[in-house]
């Protein structure tokens, strides 16, 4: 953990009632205050016939890279993947709307850069 400067996540979520985090927080809360980790990406792809949760435990992420403790962390980017036959609906609209719902300091942080993007992407079958 003393050289470990970055770091890249990728989870797919395949059914309903996956946290979409899969308890990700947890475990960087238990780093948080033992690296030198400098950027975090996270990119989530939900599977075709998925939804997504849009509720509080996107928070918890904002909860602990805010937290003292990342004396490194420059850059948070977290990417969601959707389905393109999800583009426009109720699901993308509401991930869109995560940063102001569930990131409230990081996307105000003047610390830590945060990156925040939803896509459509065509699935592959």
């Amino acid at each position: 953990m003393h050289t470990l400067k970055h770091i890249v996540i990728t989870i797919r979520v395949d059914e309903v009632d996956d946290d979409p985090l899969f308890g990700i927080p947890s475990d960087l809360e238990d780093i948080r205050s033992k690296n030198v980790i400098e950027s975090v990406t996270i990119e989530i792809r939900v599977g075709m016939d998925t939804s997504c949760s849009q509720g509080d435990a996107w928070g918890r992420l904002d909860e602990v890279f805010t937290t003292p403790g990342w004396f490194a962390l420059k850059r948070v980017s977290l990417a969601i993947r959707v389905p393109r036959y999800h583009s426009g609906n109720e699901l993308e609209v509401a991930l869109r709307r995560l940063p102001e719902t569930q990131f409230p300091r990081l996307s105000t942080s003047n610390l830590v850069s945060f990156d925040f993007e939803v896509k459509s992407v065509q699935v592959r079958v």
